[in-house]
């Protein structure tokens, strides 16, 4: 009796799952990115600075603290936000709201984005919702005044709808390490209280001096960004 699979039909099957197989392991490289449609330089360096370390796809980029890491050592600034609005609304809000409004002011800029879970690249022109743990952002950021001008990403590390925690780490290759942690909770008036921690070490460490103050400045925009476009008003 004739088998079922000729010879052609098992070299066709075996092709079939060697291409599956090796698609698995495929990833976006860093040299995939189009930096012409990136508007801020600081995060093509940051992109160089990452290849010159030997980083070749999306998927070595690892972040500089992991969820369960202990954060003994670890500087921690601690800021809160009351929004007056229900829990389950501003929590949404949050955690669905696109990147481009809620880091996009004077001093800072949403320039790029890489989603593990899609193997994606998104560019600041194209709409991303939705705070999905493994998206990586890079950002560029102007400090004192404009004067001075650098980028920065991290990776959402956690999303948790049951403990209302967004986290997210700085990659590695950042002059900060560390992450930071908003938690959402409710008040007696029904209210939403955000709690918003840091935890940081710069380098060089003379930096740990003036961190504080430009962190404060920074998350205290992205809060007021967030509160803006909740009541359907422009960022600015």
């Amino acid at each position: 009796m004739d088998s079922v699979f000729t010879k052609p039909k098992i070299i066709s099957l075996f092709l079939f799952i060697l291409t599956g197989y090796l698609s698995g392991f495929a990833q976006t490289k860093l040299d995939d990115v189009q930096t012409k449609k990136i508007a801020f330089k600081r995060i093509v360096e940051f992109l160089e600075n990452q290849k010159a370390g030997e980083v070749v796809s999306f998927s070595d980029i690892q972040p500089s603290l992991d969820p369960d890491s202990s954060t003994a050592g670890f500087h921690v600034i601690d800021r809160e936000y009351l929004v007056k609005d229900s829990l389950s609304k501003v929590w949404g809000y949050y955690a669905n709201s696109d990147l481009q409004s809620s880091w996009n002011s004077n001093s800072v800029h949403m320039g790029l984005a890489y989603s593990r879970k899609n193997d994606s690249i998104y560019y600041s022109s194209d709409k991303l919702e939705n705070l999905n743990i493994g998206l990586i952002v890079f950002f560029d950021i102007k400090l004192l005044m404009g004067l001075k001008e650098i980028a920065m990403a991290f990776e959402v590390t956690k999303v948790d709808p049951a403990e209302r925690l967004i986290e997210y780490s700085y990659i590695k290759g950042n002059g900060t390490s560390g992450k930071q942690q908003m938690f959402f909770q409710s008040t007696p008036k029904g209210y939403t209280l955000i709690t918003h921690l840091s935890y940081y070490k710069s380098k060089p460490k003379t930096r740990e001096g003036i961190y504080p103050h430009l962190h404060a400045q920074l998350i205290n925009r992205f809060h007021r960004n967030m509160k803006k476009t909740y009541k359907g008003k422009p960022t600015g």
